[in-house]
């Protein structure tokens, strides 16, 4: 099994520079990584990834799953705390 987070590629990548009035904060910095996910294209691997697990002879499955906590959880219980990163 082949386990991958399903991060929304689109959001991550959204823009910083707020509204007129509102000018949103470190947008340097957040166009420099939005450039960075795009240039790596991960979705374009998330998706070769799983075409490659399904035409795969043996029982190879890709599977999206939620982010959330992460890296807090246990990966052998499910127990999820702050401090287990």
């Amino acid at each position: 099994m082949i386990a991958l987070e399903d991060r929304k590629i689109k959001n991550m990548t959204k823009s910083s520079k707020g509204t007129k009035h509102n000018t949103g904060n470190n947008v340097a910095q957040k166009s420099g990584l939005n450039r960075s996910i795009l240039e790596h294209g991960w979705g374009m691997f998330r998706q070769r990834l799983t075409d490659k697990a399904t035409s795969a002879t043996t029982a190879v499955e890709a599977v999206a799953i939620n982010p959330a906590h992460t890296s807090l959880r246990c990966h052998r219980c499910g127990y999820t705390n702050k401090k287990n990163r």
